[in-house]
């Protein structure tokens, strides 16, 4: 796959004693069809170069393309959906793309959005029980993807 927008990543496939791996295009057609869409070009280079394993990135507990599209994840995505106002935020069409504590916080992006490079959000914790805020990262999929390759070397000179 010829990398357009992860131009950055693909320069930076080790961070520290860590490698990124990719999936196959086989791995990722399949996951689409699996789930009736197409993924925007920016998160298909991603997994191309790190949806097996995301090295040191901060990605949040789990992103692997394995994981996140598997039966079993599907279900507690929407167990944790219908739980919370969730059900009532996300209308619109979107991918789960890395989370944390079975579903509670996660970073997605919206499939409906006409873009090769769609805009991220994060659903997170808010001081009320089951009830989680959604919230624009402003930035696209590749901005956000360049944000944690510098965050993972300022975390690999610099520690937490």
């Amino acid at each position: 796959m010829t990398i357009e927008f992860l131009k950055k990543l693909e320069q930076n496939k080790k961070i520290g004693s860590e490698i990124i791996q990719g999936v196959s295009e086989i791995e990722i057609v399949k996951a689409e069809a699996k789930f009736g869409i197409k993924f925007p070009k920016a998160y298909r280079e991603y997994l191309s170069l790190a949806g097996k394993y995301a090295g040191n990135l901060p990605m949040l507990d789990t992103d692997d393309l394995k994981t996140i599209s598997s039966d079993w994840h599907q279900k507690i995505q929407k167990e944790e959906v219908a739980q919370t106002n969730l059900k009532k935020e996300l209308t619109r069409p979107y991918w789960l793309f890395a989370e944390s504590n079975g579903c509670e916080v996660f970073y997605f992006f919206y499939l409906d959005e006409n873009t090769e490079n769609p805009d991220v959000y994060l659903v997170d914790y808010t001081s009320k029980e089951n009830i989680r805020q959604v919230d624009s990262l402003k930035m696209n999929f590749s901005s956000f993807i360049d944000y944690k390759v510098d965050a993972a070397k300022r975390i690999e000179k610099d520690g937490w």
